[in-house]
């Protein structure tokens, strides 16, 4: 799989065939000896290559040896701050990236590879570079199709998909490739073919630049880390916890910065990880990264002894590897599960996913993370609460949707499932308020259970005091049970005990339901 995924991630990226070998020849030792994961495929990967190819594309204007070596720069920028985040441990950002987003990103990627190989798969002319113009330009120009590319494109294609569902341990994208160079040769067909492929062997230099080169990258280094380093432990984290073992957030950052610094230093691109190369091993048996070492030795031998015949690899069939590819991300399934637990969720993913094809991949993922960051805080900021009973034959206080759940007359019992934090303090206020009106009896008693309140900020403490002293002059009294002890530092620095008589705080909402009783038959 790496010798046509290697080559035709390359040229989805606007580099040579040779680039993707040197990426592969220097990411498969460095990750084997730091990485973690026993599978992950790390090395060339389509979403990555074009992201790169959208931040660098604009600033080397044409000149093809300032693209390399802003493509080299880029690489060695997600290296260092690999590195950095890696040695401040920040392996846990790659959380920040919620299921919706990832399934809307994934598919938004797949179908713009799709879009971008209809030029080189069906010789149609097609120069726009966004998605939807593509189709607009592909459509209007069908008629321009030139049918010997679309013959070799469709063929490759076919072989490729057919053995991955009936034989999905054999090569078939190398196998699809070698058919088309057959076909090609046996019919005489005219079509375009990859040509010579330069030195593969990576020559370490330094990529030189302006500074005002590294400002320029440096925001789409930032987002090809995010993204790269999400996928990688996503796909690692999938096949590790189906072979039992674990993976370490911090060393897959270090490994992945160590693999693109390297990927600077020999003329490569960024890279990131296969989740279809990782698969394979696995799936065959593989026990550790010695199969990496095993396929980085078969593609140095392969390119000493072969790489005359990738010359006349079709680019059509290069095409096909990609549009493969795409079709095997595009994540249908994970829509299904998704509209199955929340609408909500799914417009995100949709929404990701549009924003990806319309815009560029950054500022998609940028678009969806703003996204999924509004739809946490109104999680948050309106959580779901409810009044409490007593569980009927249960030694405890259930929510009184449940049948089994009867509420005591005279006393309140309220729980809030979320922080309580600037955003929502006045929301639980009115919810309060509105719990009094619809419990039935006159309350004189309320006990605010505190289970679900794991954090308490000033504003929230602020607002709790002024609640307290409203209910108390009402008449009322309250009582705090299961709050934890950050919670009552805070209560307590706050000043909220000191000014008060109540609340009281009880470790269980029984022994406060116990005082209560007890106080009422007095």
């Amino acid at each position: 799989m790496l010798v046509p995924q290697a080559m035709a991630y390359a040229e989805l990226g606007g580099l040579p065939p040779a680039a993707g070998f040197r990426a592969v020849l220097l990411a498969l030792p460095i990750y084997a000896v730091l990485g973690t994961s026993r599978h992950l495929g790390i090395g060339p990967e389509p979403g990555t290559a074009v992201l790169a190819a959208l931040a660098v594309g604009p600033l080397a204007g044409g000149d093809i040896n300032r693209y390399l070596t802003l493509m080299a720069a880029l690489a060695g920028m997600v290296g260092v701050l690999a590195v950095v985040g890696a040695v401040l441990r920040l392996g846990f950002v790659a959380e920040l990236l919620s299921k919706p987003v990832l399934v809307g990103y994934i598919t938004g990627v797949a179908l713009t590879l799709l879009s971008s190989q209809l030029r080189t798969f069906t010789g149609v002319n097609v120069t726009a570079g966004d998605f939807f113009p593509r189709l607009g330009e592909f459509f209007g120009s069908i008629d321009q199709t030139d049918l010997p590319t679309l013959a070799v494109g469709i063929g490759t294609l076919t072989v490729i998909l057919v053995l991955r569902r009936m034989a999905p341990t054999l090569p078939g994208a190398l196998l699809g490739l070698a058919g088309s160079i057959i076909a090609v040769a046996v019919l005489n067909l005219e079509v375009a073919v990859v040509g010579e492929i330069d030195a593969a062997v990576p020559s370490f230099a330094l990529p030189t630049l302006e500074r005002s080169d590294l400002r320029d990258l440096l925001p789409a280094a930032a987002g090809l880390l995010l993204i790269a380093y999400t996928d990688n432990i996503l796909t690692a984290r999938s096949i590790a916890s189906n072979k039992g073992y674990r993976i370490d957030a911090n060393r897959e950052l270090l490994a992945l910065g160590a693999v693109n610094t390297a990927a600077a230093f020999g003329g490569g691109f960024p890279m990131s990880s296969s989740a279809s190369r990782s698969v394979v091993p696995a799936s065959l048996g593989s026990r550790t990264q010695l199969s990496s070492l095993v396929s980085f030795l078969s593609v140095a031998i392969f390119l000493l002894v072969g790489r005359s015949l990738l010359a006349e690899i079709p680019q059509a069939g290069l095409a096909a590897v990609v549009i493969a590819a795409a079709l095997a991300i595009i994540d249908v399934e994970g829509f299904r599960r998704l509209a199955k637990v929340s609408w909500s969720e799914t417009v995100l993913a949709a929404t990701t996913c549009l924003a990806i094809i319309s815009t560029d991949l950054l500022l998609g993922v940028l678009v969806a993370l703003s996204l999924s960051v509004v739809m946490t805080l109104h999680r948050v900021a309106r959580p779901h609460d409810a009044i409490l009973g007593e569980g009927e034959g249960l030694d405890g206080w259930i929510d009184i949707a449940d049948r089994r759940a009867t509420t005591e007359p005279g006393l309140l019992v309220y729980r809030f499932d979320a922080p309580l934090f600037f955003a929502n303090a006045e929301y639980f206020r009115d919810r309060l308020r509105q719990s009094l009106e619809r419990n039935p009896g006159e309350e004189c008693h309320v006990i605010l259970d505190f289970e679900g309140i794991g954090s308490l900020d000033s504003t929230a403490a602020d607002h709790l005091a002024e609640l307290c002293r409203e209910l108390s002059n009402e008449g009322m009294e309250i009582a705090i049970a299961r709050a934890n002890s950050e919670v009552l530092d805070v209560m307590e620095r706050s000043g909220l005990f000191a000014q008060l008589n109540s609340p009281t705080t009880y470790p269980t909402i029984n022994s406060a339901v116990a005082t209560y009783r007890r106080n009422r038959s007095v």
